[in-house]
């Protein structure tokens, strides 16, 4: 005799079990199926009575069942008869495809502005989409090529909240935080821990990292998202708008992102025909004027925003890349490399 503990939800768990343990490569049977509601919902039934319940949950899939208990009623899941094999039933479709998962998972792990302690919760989520054995599948970690995990659960909270602010048009106030060498564990405040004020205007995602498009009160400039803390949302309203509404977000981008910051100038580069991949990896393909040179070289003219980090950039190309105009940022260049020459002369 089944108890009566538990009886009433006996059709949910059943589905859940299905859901927990099955998927197209795994079928569980009946006798499983009452072996598992035993022993973690301490529910007795007999096989028949859990064929019955499967039979009900196959109905309420098909919107065009004809003999559909209540037409207002379905469930999102498909649970077919395997008679192959190992006999048993398995959900053979969801709402969640594998591949969905599998690519939810992958972003997760790569994203760099998501801690460890942020990751294993949003898995713990993704397991309930997918049975066991899938679930092993997917925690199979990829390694992360040099890149780091922060160390900043809120993340997803600062965002939210510079969401509102943004929306009611409002300032937020942060401390803003570095390394140490004495710490390189845990950051420390900048500005001897006083809060910075900024307007937020749009929130932007570089490789992996979140940042922050704000107007500081001078200029409109970038905040990494991961370094901050405390983020509260201001009373005071936004200033700035007349500096936002002229940015040109895919040049800004794409100058300040790819050289760091510096002084914008038009400049003109001569590549070996082998860089072209990076070079747009770099610009991207409409983001300069391509020109052919000779038969093994080419021509960019691009804006860019020159800095040390540009010269060093150019560096490393060897003699793959020389620049050509202006003639202020040639000798920039080569002030930049004397300086290094010197410095190696003295050693």
């Amino acid at each position: 005799m089944a108890k009566e503990h538990g009886q009433k939800y006996k059709s949910i768990l059943v589905l859940q079990i299905l859901l927990k343990y099955t998927d197209k490569d795994h079928p569980l049977s009946a006798s499983k199926i009452s072996d598992k509601l035993l022993k973690e919902y301490g529910i007795l039934a007999e096989e028949h009575s859990i064929c019955r319940d499967i039979k009900e949950l196959q109905r309420l899939y098909s919107a065009d069942d004809e003999d559909c208990v209540d037409e207002g009623v379905r469930i999102p899941y498909k649970i077919e008869y395997d008679g192959s094999g190992e006999r048993g039933y398995k959900v053979t479709k969801s709402p969640c495809k594998y591949t969905d998962l599998q690519l939810l998972v992958e972003c997760i792990h790569s994203a760099r502005f998501i801690s460890n302690t942020e990751e294993k919760r949003l898995f713990r989520m993704i397991k309930e989409f997918c049975s066991k054995e899938q679930y092993k599948s997917l925690n199979n970690e990829t390694y992360l090529v040099d890149r780091a995990k922060t160390n900043n659960n809120n993340i997803l909270s600062y965002i939210n909240e510079i969401n509102a602010a943004i929306k009611e048009n409002k300032k937020i106030k942060f401390k803003y935080m570095k390394y140490t060498l004495q710490n390189r564990e845990a950051q420390t405040p900048r500005r001897n821990g006083n809060f910075y004020t900024v307007s937020p205007f749009k929130i932007l995602i570089n490789e992996g990292n979140f940042y922050l498009l704000a107007y500081n009160g001078k200029q409109i400039t970038t905040y990494r998202i991961d370094r901050m803390d405390n983020v509260i949302k201001s009373i005071e309203l936004r200033e700035g708008a007349e500096f936002y509404k002229d940015i040109n977000m895919q040049d800004f981008t794409k100058r300040v992102f790819s050289m760091f910051g510096g002084e914008e100038k038009n400049v003109t580069i001569r590549f070996t025909n082998d860089l072209l991949d990076i070079v747009i990896d770099r610009f991207g393909a409409n983001g300069a004027s391509y020109t052919p040179d000779d038969d093994k070289h080419f021509k960019i003219r691009v804006n860019v925003e020159v800095s040390n980090m540009f010269y060093s950039w150019i560096c490393g190309f060897r003699k793959k890349a020389t620049i050509l105009n202006p003639p202020e940022v040639v000798d920039g260049f080569k002030t930049f490399l004397a300086d290094i020459n010197q410095k190696y002369e003295s050693c």
